[in-house]
This record gives structure tokens, sequence and C-alpha cells, in this order.
């Protein structure tokens, strides 16, 4: 039997070892489920999405976040063992469609091989050759162009989903509750705010809940499925608390809205050669063989959408995917585009001529937020 003690113990070794050591979301996860089994509390999902992450109790859908994290934890668990906790007397486990912790000792005594004889061999080698045949044929045969460095550097990836700020106090009906203004997406705007209207002091108040759209969900969907083709996890992290200093640590995916997200427009405009976000327009110029022109990329229509996706490289050899629009339809369809083998490869072939970097805009109709067409604009690749 194993002590509260051992336990934390066992815990504690885990989260400082070199496994974990830039993982942060993955390390409070763990001690906050090895906390809850200590206690003898029953986890599930909707749980640790209320208790962690902070989601509000009426949430109409589930949030995959819950499962992404606690998917990547159990990725970092398994190589934790296979690496520095090889000899670690009990192993902690978190099984497949779980939430709970369980302690197992593991056996590190050799044990003895019986030599079968090769007759009894030969059919779990034709097995073991059609099972390899059967996975090598289904698996790509290399990274994709466009994702390249991201699957195959040494950098972390960070997800940024672009939620929206927002502070409690009286709504315009009156009642109270959570408030979004375009012009305050930040506390440090929230408190600037405060200085020129003092009495809004008495009728507000900062708040820890944002919001984001189902896009999210969806984005986070495809890109998961996509990076466990090649083994490789993301880390999900949320624009309204993210900082440069964030963003330059790890490669960087941003999904979201165009609109109120400086931080990523201005890594847009750093690094593109040819194009620069402002406001709702993009301006396209210097390019040696096309003409200067600038795109209107706003839309009041939810049915109609535009986005623009951009491959350019980031700070300290780490790489940047941003896929922006200002309604779900867009994001949810160029980031499905992008993490389909056969689309990829489709556009390589079309626009990229080996050049890793490139923007493309696009046109996007939909019905009910679902994506249904996407019209190409224009795609631009650079070196």
């Amino acid at each position: 039997m194993i002590s509260e003690n051992q336990k934390l113990e066992i815990t504690e070794k885990i989260v400082k070892s070199d496994t974990f050591k830039n993982a942060p979301t993955s390390i409070a996860i763990l001690k906050y489920i090895v906390q809850a089994n200590i206690d003898g509390r029953f986890l599930k999902e909707s749980v640790i999405d209320i208790e962690f992450f902070g989601s509000k109790i009426d949430t109409e859908k589930s949030n995959p976040r819950v499962r992404v994290n606690i998917y990547n934890l159990r990725k970092k668990l398994t190589s934790y063992y296979e690496k520095d906790g090889a000899n670690d007397l009990w192993k902690l486990i978190i099984d497949k469609g779980q939430y709970d912790v369980r302690f197992e000792k593991q056996n590190l005594q050799p044990k003895g091989i019986r030599i079968p004889h090769y007759k009894q061999l030969i059919p779990y080698l034709l097995l073991a050759c059609f099972v390899i045949i059967f996975i090598l044929s289904k698996l790509p045969t290399r990274a994709p162009l466009i994702w390249k460095g991201f699957l195959t550097n040494e950098h972390s990836t960070n997800l940024f989903i672009g939620d929206a700020f927002g502070y409690a106090g009286k709504t315009t009906s009156g009642s109270n509750g959570w408030t979004r203004d375009f012009s305050i997406n930040s506390l440090d705007e929230y408190y600037a705010m405060l200085e020129e209207h003092p009495e809004l002091k008495a009728t507000t108040k900062a708040t820890d809940f944002f919001y984001s759209t189902r896009m999210a969900e969806n984005a986070t969907h495809d890109l998961a499925r996509f990076f466990t083709k090649w083994n490789k996890d993301f880390e999900i992290k949320y624009a309204t608390t993210t900082s440069f200093s964030d963003i330059k640590e790890g490669n960087t995916i941003y999904v979201g809205r165009l609109k109120d997200q400086k931080n990523f427009t201005y890594l847009f405009n750093e690094g593109n050669p040819y194009f620069k976000i402002k406001d709702k327009n993009i301006d396209f110029y210097n390019h040696p063989n096309r003409k200067d022109t600038t795109i209107l990329v706003g839309s009041t229509k939810t049915e109609l959408d535009y986005c623009v996706v951009s491959r350019i490289p980031g700070p300290n050899n780490t790489e940047q995917f941003l896929f922006f629009s200002d309604h779900d339809i867009g994001v949810m369809a160029s980031v499905e585009y992008f993490t389909n083998i056969d689309s990829i490869q489709s556009f390589t072939n079309k626009y990229l001529k080996n050049k890793p970097y490139f923007t493309a805009i696009y046109k996007t109709k939909g019905k009910d937020r679902i994506n249904l067409d996407m019209e190409t604009i224009m795609v631009v690749p650079f070196n």
C-alpha cells in the first residue's frame, strides 16, 4: 500500500524531471489530479474543466482542452518512464479514457527468456510483417513542407486561442453580468478606462472569465489529430493572457479573430515582406511581379467570411502559423484545409515551388457557422 507522502514524493520527482521542465500546464494538471486522488475525489471531464480551467458551470458544450491536455500529460508520463523514470520503483499511471491516477510497482528484475522453436514464430512474424506494412501504407512518407519546422525542430509548439477579454458589472440591460467591450482587450486597457471614467469603479470589476467561440474547439481537434500522426503535441494557451515572452519561447500557432489581436497582427506584419494588416485591410505591396493592392477582409455577414493564413519564420529559429478571420467559418475552413494531407500536397504543388513560407487570403461561405466553400483570392509564397 502506498502512502500519501509517497504519492506526493513520486509526483514531485516527475515534475522536476527533464521531461517535464518545459511543460507548465502538464505539471499543474498532474499535481491537481494527484491531490484529487489523495483527497478521494472522483474526477471527470466537466469537473476538471470547471475547477482547473475555470470554465463556467453552465457551459453548454464540452471543451476539448481537458482531453487534449490529459492526452499530452499521458504522453509525457510515458516518455518519462522510458527515460528519466526507467528505474523508479513506483509508476504513476493515467489509464486511457480516465482522469484519475493510480500507482503501480515496476518490476525492475530482468525476466528469464524462453526461446521458442522457430516454427512457432512463423505465424507471429507474418502477422508482424502485415501490421508493419499496413501502418507504413497509412503514414505520410515525410512531414509536409509547410509543417516541417513544427514537426522536426527542437522547440515545443504553443497553440494560442483567440479568446476575448471582458469585465464584470452592470450590463446594458441593467443586470449584473459579463461585458465584452471591443475597445478593451486586456487588464491594462481596462484599468486605463477606469482612470478615464472613475465612475465605473463602483459598478465594474476585473474578472478571470474570457470567452472563445466553437472555432477553438474545431481548430484544436483538427490540429491535435494532425500532430498525433507525427507523434507530436502542443500546449494550449489563450491570447488574452499572452505576452511576447510567451510567444518567443517556442513555435506558434494562432487561431482566432483578426480584430483586436495586436500581438499576433504585429507578428504577421513583422514576418511578411509583402503584406501588412491595417485594421480590416490587408495591404499588398513591393512584390517584384505583382501589382500593389489593398484587400478588405472584414465582413458583417456571418455566412461570408474572409480568412488570412500566414506561415512565417519566428524568432530564435522558431516557426509561426497564423489563422485569422472575423467569424468562425474562416478559421475552421482554413485549419481543416491545412491539416489535410491531400489538400496540403495539392496546395504545395500548385503554389509554393519549394518555398517554405507564404501568405494566403480566402473568401469562405457557410451556413449556421459551417463552412461550405473556400475560394482562393491570392497566395504569395516567399523564402
